[in-house]
């Protein structure tokens, strides 16, 4: 991605007031940017959207002084993803359908995916927002119900209710197919 020419010329603050070095940001980058990079499909279900989240989510660490706490970056990473993604779909310019049978989220390629996994994933990717995002970050990124519920910033039990109904409708959605 062009975003690490950006970094050399920018850094940003941590705790103590120290300035995060860049080579910090582009390990945060280097980390974590393809699991954002799934979260953010998983939610807005364009690969597109998702890359301009992903790059807003890193500039925004490049542009702004940010303090987060280095055993929570990930979490801390993902909820600035839930809230640009949530961003984008409040947005005028997202209020155009998105062609959900062209599968943008296939380019996802999960190593060890069986055909019924895959089945299951695109049916998960067709799910609502409200339901897919709980359901993807405990199932397959191993989030707990009060991780998640940070990083979405809704109750535990909103995120056990989510997650419930969510697989009800996944499981009415695979008999349909079968």
């Amino acid at each position: 991605m062009t975003l690490i020419r950006l970094i050399s010329e920018i850094s940003i603050e941590t705790p103590g007031g120290k300035n995060l070095k860049n080579e910090e940001v582009v390990r945060l980058f280097d980390t974590y940017a393809d699991d954002l990079y799934r979260f953010a499909v998983s939610y807005v279900a364009s690969k597109h959207d998702a890359e301009d989240v992903v790059s807003d989510v890193f500039l925004r660490l490049l542009s702004r002084p940010i303090l987060f706490d280095r055993k929570f970056e990930k979490a801390f990473l993902m909820t600035m993803t839930a809230n640009k993604c949530k961003d984008l779909l409040r947005s005028s310019a997202r209020k155009t359908s998105v062609d959900l049978e062209s599968n943008e989220w296939q380019l996802l390629t999960f190593d060890g995916f069986t055909d019924k996994n895959k089945e299951v994933f695109d049916e998960l990717m067709r799910l609502d927002p409200t339901y897919r995002s709980p359901i993807y970050l405990y199932y397959y990124e191993g989030y707990s119900y009060k991780e998640i519920s940070r990083i979405l910033k809704i109750s535990e039990s909103a995120v056990g209710m989510r997650i419930k109904r969510g697989k009800e409708q996944l499981k009415i959605r695979l008999e349909e197919e079968s």
